[in-house]
């Protein structure tokens, strides 16, 4: 069991970078697209592609750039269209006494490729079935917007189709024509790279490549590497990095505005610190309300029954989460068994949450071997929790303040918990951990590092960090501590310096162990309940068989 607080060098991404200065773009991190692009440009009239991607112009641009490589076939691109801008319309001229036609877009993709964002085409579905008429058989009727008088001949319709749209989009066109994948493909656009040695390099080259285009600058192989950190932050996956072209021009021309004298890009940490500062009114006011103590929460001393949580603050319309800390109490009666949510009770607990809760009472009930129900009653609440309270993140520290009340032992302020926990004690990934961190640290900095606060994390979340430099920098000076645990058994022994297990000791010790600590206090409390009478007295005969 190892219960050292990480090293510096874990919270975050570096990465030395080997650039090959070749020219990369996006569909070069796309070989399953670039095959079934390929393919369906070497198809016959009449084929249909599906592909899942965004729509924004950065995405299509580069799709019309891959369509048209060694293609002499016209590329039409339509992501806002009416059935008139669609099919063309033919009307009379009755001064002038002749019919004009006025060509569509399937027109003018004739013998060549027509691109639509499938959202637009899905608002009138109707469109659907006249375009799926004019690919699969060549031709499709007129529309004429007055009276014509002759007969129209049908306008033959030689093309190919590609719709690109959302996952959500598709599933409703394809809910609406259930024939729709016996006569067209499929492909996806991946606009996150599964990071390795080798596709990082590939990043910077594309990086390099794209700054250059659009700004005529380059990257420092330093401001690569803090790109690389926020890109982390992110995803929320050091394995996993956005790659949209669309988010990456939008970035080198706010760095070129915000650098202007610049004539390369030596850091980019205070371009996006300043950004985050612009929204982050919010955050200052939830702080203030803490330092205020208009949110009680403390940071020093121990309190048995008491655990500062953590949760991940957002807005909507803010670009920007925040990380806050918040107290989570607990009162404990030897009683019947019941572990009162208060928040589920007042209808401001979340289903998860629930669940959560649940899932640490089973576990806590597992661990102490119980032979019958919970022979004590518990009330959980979210102190000062104004709105509703969703998700499982909090089952760990849930469970830590349960086994603090249970056992009278004393959990320290100035840590902070975040993690999920299943009904055998593992603790589980959460999310937003680099907010949670952040939002705790922030709180302790500003009163005061003392060396002693920090926050419990799990394991896998490892794997999640990238934290800003001046928290890297306070557990590098030993200001702060995080620990990462895969178990409930390392936290209540980070917490409450004690095994949960006496046979998970460490060192040789005449205090007993917190199951013995529970059981102690279960067996000398005054019960006059018949079953739980009972129950004290077969629980020395279970225990000893």
């Amino acid at each position: 069991m190892h219960l050292s607080s990480l090293s510096w060098q874990s919270l975050f991404l570096h990465h030395s970078f080997k650039l090959s200065d070749q020219s990369v773009n996006f569909f070069d991190f796309q070989p399953k697209a670039q095959q079934a692009l390929n393919l369906f440009k070497s198809q016959e009239m009449g084929s249909l592609l599906v592909m899942k991607s965004e729509v924004l112009p950065e995405f299509l641009d580069e799709l019309s750039v891959q369509l048209s490589q060694d293609n002499s076939q016209p590329v039409i691109v339509r992501t806002e269209f009416k059935a008139s801008h669609l099919f063309g319309y033919t009307l009379f001229l009755e001064k002038e006494n002749r019919i004009e036609t006025i060509k569509g877009a399937i027109q003018q993709a004739q013998n060549g490729i027509l691109v639509l964002r499938l959202n637009t085409l899905l608002h009138d579905l109707k469109q659907w079935d006249k375009l799926k008429q004019a690919l699969l058989f060549g031709f499709y009727e007129q529309n004429a917007v007055n009276l014509v008088p002759e007969v129209l001949p049908a306008i033959q319709s030689p093309f190919k189709l590609l719709l690109v749209g959302s996952r959500e989009d598709i599933s409703m066109l394809a809910a609406y024509d259930g024939d729709l994948y016996q006569f067209a493909q499929y492909t996806e656009i991946d606009s996150f790279l599964n990071v390795d040695e080798e596709s990082l390099n590939q990043w910077g080259d594309y990086v390099q490549a794209y700054a250059q285009k659009f700004v005529q600058r380059r990257f420092t192989l330093k401001a690569l590497n803090q790109l690389l950190q926020h890109y982390v932050r992110e995803s929320e996956s050091q394995t996993m990095i956005s790659i949209s072209p669309t988010k990456l021009k939008n970035q080198l021309l706010g760095l070129a505005k915000f650098y202007p004298n610049s004539t390369a890009f030596d850091e980019v940490n205070t371009y996006f610190e300043a950004l985050e500062l612009q929204a982050s009114t919010l955050n200052q006011y939830a702080l203030q309300d803490i330092l205020n103590n208009q949110v009680y929460i403390e940071t020093e001393d121990e309190e048995i029954g008491q655990i500062n949580g953590l949760s991940v603050i957002e807005f909507e319309g803010v670009p920007y989460a925040f990380g806050e800390p918040l107290r989570i109490s607990c009162n404990v009666q030897y009683g019947d068994g019941e572990i009162t949510d208060i928040e589920r009770k007042v209808e401001l607990g979340g289903n998860i949450h629930s669940k959560g809760i649940l899932i640490a009472q089973s576990c806590l009930a597992n661990l102490l071997e119980l032979p019958t129900q919970l022979p004590f009653s518990a009330s959980l609440a979210f102190e000062q929790s104004y709105g509703e309270v969703d998700g499982d993140s909090s089952s760990l520290a849930i469970f830590c303040v349960l086994v603090s009340s249970l056992a009278k032992v004393a959990l320290p302020q100035s840590i902070a918990v975040t993690g999920s926990i299943d009904q055998f004690g593992n603790v589980l990934s959460v999310g937003g951990v680099n907010y949670k961190i952040e939002g705790f640290f922030n709180l302790c900095a500003a009163r005061g590092l003392t060396g002693k606060q920090g926050v419990v994390i799990p394991t896998s979340c490892i794997s999640h960090l990238s934290l800003k430099p001046e928290v890297i920098e306070a557990v590098k000076a030993g200001q702060f501590q995080i620990w990462a645990v895969e178990s409930v058994f390392e936290a209540v022994e980070i917490l409450l310096k004690n095994a949960f297990y006496a046979e998970d000791r460490r060192e040789k010790s005449d205090k007993p162990a917190l199951f013995d600590l529970i059981h102690q206090g279960i067996e000398q409390s005054p019960n006059h309940d018949v079953e739980h009478k009972l129950w004290h007295k077969i629980f020395p005969w279970w225990k000893s068989h």
